[in-house]
């Protein structure tokens, strides 16, 4: 977070701060009782959360799951954003 050298010179470059991304979800009725605006991921594909469980966080995103990297150099994550 902050100056950053490439090929043509300095950039500056933002992390996310993926901290508050909840990466653990134990049950169906745990991720029904999430709120509204909860980012849900991780660093494995998605794949570290049950298939019911990820069919009730698709059930709750308009947009589902996606890929991002947090910062230069980092993780690649899967989230999903609860919108409803």
């Amino acid at each position: 977070m902050g100056p950053a050298t490439t090929a043509h010179g300095n950039a500056f470059c933002l992390g996310l701060d993926m901290s508050n991304v909840i990466t653990r979800i134990e049950s169906v009725e745990q991720a029904r009782a999430l709120p509204a605006g909860s980012v849900i991921g991780d660093t494995h594909g998605g794949v570290t959360f049950s298939d019911a469980v990820a069919a009730v966080l698709e059930s709750r995103s308009l947009r589902g799951w996606y890929e991002l990297e947090p910062g230069p150099g980092e993780d690649r994550w899967t989230v999903i954003v609860l919108n409803r």
